[in-house]
């Protein structure tokens, strides 16, 4: 039982750092306090991982794609198994599942999914910002 126990902290423990070098515009993940975020596939072609784009309502008026993209701490571009996969990614940061949405435009598929904080991190998600 004892073994059993040090294998779930240090399993938890390693999740808690992975998580806090994964950054979306520079801004680690572990400090965006917002209610609501979207995701929208990005595909790659010939390969079956998922790359995401991640709108938490920062500024993207520079355009460019990568900027939105889970980086981790050598600033590579996170990748996911499939969707479902990142939906789980999400779960572990406190978000919930909300709505899914697929749109066609020239014949590729568009993926999109809003989350929200789970209800009980509701309250600390609505601090207002200091800036």
């Amino acid at each position: 039982m004892r073994k059993i126990r040090i294998v779930v902290l240090i399993f938890m423990i390693s999740g808690s750092f992975t998580v806090q070098s994964q950054t979306v515009d520079n801004v680690p993940l572990s400090e965006i306090n917002v209610t609501y975020i979207e995701f929208t596939e990005i595909g790659k072609v010939f390969s079956p991982k998922v790359r995401i784009q991640v709108d938490f309502g920062q500024d993207r008026s520079r355009g460019r794609i990568n900027e939105s993209q889970i980086t981790d701490s050598d600033g590579r571009v996170i990748e996911f198994n499939s969707l479902v996969d990142a939906l789980n990614f999400f779960d572990q940061l406190g978000y919930e599942f909300l709505e899914g949405n697929r749109s066609h435009i020239e014949r590729v598929n568009i993926d999109q999914y809003l989350l929200r904080k789970k209800k009980t991190l509701l309250d600390s998600a609505n601090i207002p910002r200091q800036n």
